[in-house]
């Protein structure tokens, strides 16, 4: 039987070129080389720019984290079996960090590592493109230019480095989809096994859905490769190879679910999908997506995209070799009708697809050139680099954005959330206390002699299975008041200055609907509430403030262009 690497370069070629036009391309691999090297530089120092990036939810995981480094086993309450995290293998990776290094190590650990994957991603996909274009008998201009400008797409757009340095998983499972896909291509260009499935297996561990992006590569792979893949009887052949990965991916994948059901009480999914059904309230599916996964591409009317794919769908040969990163690429894209959306800044749920997505695009792009710009022929894409430093200028006023928000954000949590948490386990809170509160992940991380009681229901079961949408979930607040947490922990906001002291007379509201229900709540108002005068003598604004609310101490979290305070209420009797 003939090679797949046979079967691959004998497609039809693109403007009719002969085989002896590529026979030598190295003299364009020292320009990818180096123009993938400067992009990742590139992506690295605008990740630095965003370092500050501190997402509560990443602490949600890192507390199981430090749980099972304690011998408590992965949970995140003492006796409560609940998955409140989604992302198994960043759990399991940030654990032996914090039982050598201490827990100040969890989120720089997870930050590095995020980059990391977001620097492997664009790698991956810039050499993937690379590697079509060659196997398809593309020129080797523009097989480089194309794998340069989707590097590069990517590394200038602000939200992919901003979530590169969150503490989530979610450039982890970028830099492992884009490689799996990698190593797929080289399997079929060569014949022989490249690890796509391991890089896949890493993948459904990191997120639920990584398991869907292997089918559907699986299935992309099958389709576009269909002559090579026929033969199952050969030893080695192609279709058994491609079999082993999906054997590899299938018993990673069962595995976990194995382990899910006996760690967590019987449960099929995480309990977050049930917390999180429906997505944020506050965010529709199509404008996520537009700003998420078509705005890097200059608008979010997807017109730039659009281009695109026309540009991959006359692209030949090469459509067919690529095909597998097309499909990754729409699935990804529309995934947030699926899922919903959520509420972090930049996009989170798309980030990870970015880079594949950027692939189709540029090859997209680079064959509309080459059909615009005849001559001279060698003309047209590179010019379509030009597009990257226009990105770059248009996404200013983004990177800004992200930037002081961020900035801001970061002091809020030190003032806010640590001060809260410090002052809980310096001596407010015994150990066993239970508080309820909605932003559980610092102060849950740091505070791992309290029971946490998520109000939001991230990690428990009865609210997350209650009706109602993400933060508007409509369980009875007597399940949280039955409890009897010593402090339950609820935010009032308010338009303003967040650097200057609220005036005296703000009125401040509850900022969810979760909160609102609790402050509403008769028994909450006998139990919790003890208002007293305020005094011209207060050591700080928000001791006033605590006063008016009937709260033990007020905590002050910057957020732009609000106040935002984390009032501390705690059980009279």
């Amino acid at each position: 039987m003939s090679s797949a690497k046979t079967r691959i370069r004998s497609a039809p070629r693109n403007g009719g070129k002969s085989q002896s036009a590529i026979a030598n391309p190295q003299s364009a691999i020292g320009l990818v080389v180096a123009g993938l090297l400067v992009t990742v530089a590139v992506y690295i120092a605008h990740c630095i720019y965003f370092w500050a990036y501190v997402n509560d939810d990443a602490y949600i995981t890192f507390r199981y984290s430090r749980f099972l480094a304690m011998g408590r086993g992965p949970y995140f309450n003492i006796g409560e079996q609940v998955e409140g995290y989604t992302n198994f293998l960043l759990m399991l990776l940030v654990t032996p960090i914090i039982a050598l290094f201490g827990e100040s190590n969890a989120a720089p650990f997870a930050k590095g590592l995020g980059i990391a994957g977001g620097a492997l991603a664009i790698g991956a996909i810039g050499a993937l493109v690379w590697r079509i274009g060659r196997a398809t008998a593309d020129s080797p201009l523009r097989s480089g230019v194309a794998a340069i400008l989707a590097a590069a797409l990517v590394a200038v757009f602000p939200a992919y480095a901003l979530n590169s340095t969150s503490g989530l998983e979610t450039m982890l499972l970028a830099g492992e989809i884009s490689l799996g896909l990698l190593l797929g291509h080289l399997f079929m260009e060569s014949g022989r096994w490249r690890g796509a499935g391991i890089a896949f297996a890493c993948a459904a561990l990191t997120r639920p859905e990584g398991i869907l992006f292997f089918a559907i590569y699986w299935l992309a792979q099958l389709v576009a490769q269909r002559p090579a893949l026929r033969s199952f009887r050969i030893p080695n052949s192609p279709f058994r190879i491609h079999l082993f990965d999906a054997l590899i991916v299938t018993v990673v994948f069962a595995a976990h679910l194995v382990f899910r059901l006996i760690a967590y009480d019987g449960e099929w999914l995480p309990n977050t999908y049930y917390a999180k059904a429906g997505g944020f309230w506050k965010v529709a599916a199509a404008s996520y997506i537009g700003h998420g996964a078509l705005r890097p591409f200059f608008d979010i009317y997807g017109i730039g995209a659009g281009i695109g794919v026309v540009g991959w769908i006359l692209s030949g040969a090469t459509r067919r070799a690529s095909l597998p990163l097309f499909c990754i690429a729409a699935a990804g894209a529309l995934l947030p009708f699926v899922t919903g959306t959520d509420w972090m800044l930049g996009w989170r749920l798309l980030m990870p697809f970015l880079p594949v997505i950027a692939g189709v695009v540029a090859i997209g792009w680079c064959r509309i050139a080459t059909l615009l710009v005849r001559h001279p022929r060698w003309l047209g894409p590179p010019l379509v680099l030009l597009a990257v430093p226009l990105l770059w200028y248009l996404r200013s006023d983004d990177r800004a954005f992200f930037h002081d928000h961020i900035a801001m954000r970061a002091r809020g949590y030190k003032t806010g959330h640590t001060a809260l948490a410090q002052w809980l386990r310096s001596g407010a809170a015994k150990k066993g206390d239970t508080v309820a509160l909605m932003d559980i992940g610092i102060v849950g991380y740091l505070c791992v002699d309290q029971t946490i009681l998520d109000i939001t229901g991230l990690t428990d079961r009865t609210i997350a299975k209650s009706t109602g949408e993400f933060m508007r979930k409509e369980y009875d607040t007597r399940y949280v008041l039955g409890r009897k947490p010593e402090f339950i922990v609820l935010v009032f906001g308010a338009p303003g200055n967040p650097d200057v002291p609220a005036p005296l007379g703000t009125r401040l509201k509850p900022w969810s609907t979760n909160d609102t229900r609790i402050w509403n709540d008769p028994d909450f108002r006998a139990r919790y509430v003890r208002p007293r005068p305020v005094s011209p003598r207060a050591a700080y604004w928000t001791d006033n403030v605590a006063a008016q609310l009937g709260a033990e101490r007020v905590f002050e979290h910057a957020h732009p262009g609000r106040y935002y305070l984390l009032a501390a209420f705690r059980r009279s009797d």
